[in-house]
């Protein structure tokens, strides 16, 4: 029995792409279809062959899943964080212990900060002891807070803010519950999800 290979309506190419945000440009680029070729397929101009209307849709599959994928799926549950009153010491000591080069500041669920090897090596540069500034407490080396976000924020905006902030934590009914960092997305773009 003959195989039989449903593909799409092709003026569906031009709503998918529409419906995606992506350019006739970014479209050919990503699925090595020219662009006037796209244009001239979307406005109805020629009928193009097979192959090429398999590999813009192919093309726009991956495309829908890679914006499929949000917070909530690329996230690492657990949060190692620190209160604005622990010291300098316990900060990096957490940092070391996991791995990590930043830390959100959180009190009673609420992220008021984020402290980071950076900003500590900053003030140390500063300091005139180092004993002293171990002492000192978090919130005197405390930067911005990092982003919150909720689980279904899709994958290209949380990978938008992680281009400005170190991680971007993820909130559920008002509460933190996750944290997406770049080594996470970088893991997430290796997997090819």
């Amino acid at each position: 029995m003959p195989v039989i290979l449903m593909i799409p309506n092709i003026s569906e190419i031009k709503i998918r792409r529409s419906a995606a945000g992506i350019t006739q440009k970014e479209l050919a680029k990503a699925s090595g279809v020219s662009q006037s070729l796209i244009a001239k397929i979307e406005s109805g101009k020629i009928s193009p062959g097979f192959e090429k209307v398999k590999r813009l849709f192919d093309c726009l599959d991956r495309m829908h899943e890679t914006h499929s994928i949000n917070a909530g799926s690329i996230m690492r549950r657990h949060v190692y964080s620190v209160p604005p009153k622990a010291s300098l010491k316990e900060a990096i000591f957490e940092m070391e212990k996991h791995g990590i080069s930043q830390l959100p500041v959180i009190q009673h669920g609420a992220c008021l900060g984020t402290v980071t090897n950076k900003g500590i090596l900053a003030k140390l540069g500063k300091s005139s002891s180092s004993i002293d500034l171990a002492k000192s407490s978090v919130e005197t080396a405390m930067e911005d807070a990092m982003p919150t976000v909720q689980e279904n924020t899709p994958f290209p905006i949380v990978s938008a803010m992680l281009s400005y902030h170190p991680a971007v934590l993820v909130a559920k009914n008002g509460k933190i519950f996750g944290i997406v960092t770049k080594s996470d997305l970088l893991r997430t773009v290796a997997k090819g999800k």
